[in-house]
């Protein structure tokens, strides 16, 4: 049987959820069945030490690059040049499906897919809308998305944002991450033991954790304010934030202005965030919006206590009480007194930690997730052939 070749165009200028989880589709995904030919949008000033490319010439890919911009200044006509490029790529192969990832993706890819009469699939990873800049390129992607053949979103609220901003419900699909647990006892402890020793962590002290970008929408203020709060009760709590990003400066002064430099420990991006999970004793994800976070689904797979805003796409993923504890969105109060609980209740915090780890191996395994996707690529290029037909 002839390889489907899909077009899967992505912006990864950084490595971050979405990057991890199109990283682990395409080293999961059935090569025999399908030729994936991803499309990178990326800044020629980063491509040197960009992890997901490092990770597509291990696994043997064959990629085009494409650059989203000149220089780091501004650069007015970005969207044009990318689409000339794309342009060129298209007519070279024969492409029987577009797959894109993020609203640069959409803008250039969907049009393109109409232009040469593919159909094309975009999966919705989240949206932010904190900035002038997110929101305009968000009301492209949205326009763009209404000319998409398929949406896959990772969660009802995406689906709902989707809906809202005019993408027509019957072409949307929920299909909520998926993680690869790679947990063992022996590693566990291993790396529970190394990496406290490095920070001097001592058994009896919390050990709090947060994996991901370090920017306004994943609510870092109010862990660090919880943090706060819980020394001020005496309970004898440190925070390690995983990740690098725009907030950076910001939280490292806030920390110092509340006395907690030794508190709070920023260990910026670390390629290896398996290796660093065992260390804690609950992770911490405050978001003030959230599609299906992989950080959440790798802390669980673990085996960790989480403590997690109620918004977005977590609810579907905690059940609060069972497997994780859901707080308010933005009120550090109730981080502190959820994290209060856990330490005081060994049996409590080792329960839902059971429980986390039992919903990932159960819900958000690789082989349902790939089937699910490889259903859409099936379905699309299908319906796309009939069309073409009739």
């Amino acid at each position: 049987m002839e390889k489907l070749k899909i077009a899967y165009i992505l912006t990864p200028v950084e490595f971050a959820g979405a990057e991890r989880v199109n990283l682990t589709f395409l080293k999961s995904v059935n090569r025999d069945k399908f030729d994936i030919h991803p499309l990178l949008l990326t800044r020629p000033w980063e491509k040197d030490d960009n992890i997901f490319i490092n990770e597509l010439r291990r696994e043997k890919y064959a990629f085009d690059e494409i650059p989203v911009a000149k220089n780091e200044g501004r650069d007015y006509f970005r969207i044009a040049r990318c689409f000339k490029i794309v342009y060129s790529l298209f007519k070279k192969n024969d492409y029987d499906l577009i797959h894109t990832h993020g609203y640069f993706a959409d803008i250039v890819g969907i049009p393109m897919a109409r232009l040469f009469r593919l159909p094309s699939i975009s999966t919705c990873h989240g949206f932010i809308f904190n900035s002038w800049k997110y929101r305009l390129y968000n009301n492209l992607d949205f326009l763009a998305l209404r000319l998409c053949d398929r949406v896959m979103a990772v969660s009802e609220g995406i689906k709902t944002d989707l809906v809202k901003h005019g993408v027509n419900q019957s072409c949307i699909s929920m299909i909520q991450n998926a993680v690869e647990s790679c947990y063992t006892d022996e590693s566990a402890i291993q790396n529970r033991a190394e990496k406290r020793r490095l920070f001097s962590i001592k058994e009896h002290e919390m050990l709090l954790g947060f994996t991901g970008r370090l920017s306004q929408e994943k609510g870092l203020r109010y862990l660090i304010e919880a943090c706060f709060l819980l020394n001020q009760a005496g309970l004898p709590t440190k925070v390690l934030i995983i990740g690098d990003g725009p907030q950076r400066n910001e939280l490292e002064k806030l920390a110092s202005s509340k006395n907690l430099c030794h508190q709070v420990l920023f260990v910026g991006f670390q390629k290896d965030v398996h290796n660093w999970l065992p260390a804690l004793d609950a992770f911490v994800l405050p978001s003030v919006t959230e599609g299906t976070p992989m950080s959440l689904l790798e802390a669980m797979s673990w085996g960790l206590p989480v403590v997690a805003s109620d918004v977005g796409g977590i609810p579907q993923i905690i059940d609060s009480e069972k497997n994780g504890v859901l707080v308010p969105p933005r009120q550090p109060e109730k981080i502190k007194e959820a994290i209060y609980r856990l330490y005081i209740n060994k049996d409590f915090r080792k329960s839902i930690g059971l429980e986390a780890r039992k919903t990932v191996e159960s819900k958000y395994g690789i082989r349902n997730w790939l089937y699910k996707i490889e259903s859409e690529y099936l379905d699309a290029i299908g319906h796309g052939r009939r069309r073409s037909i009739r």
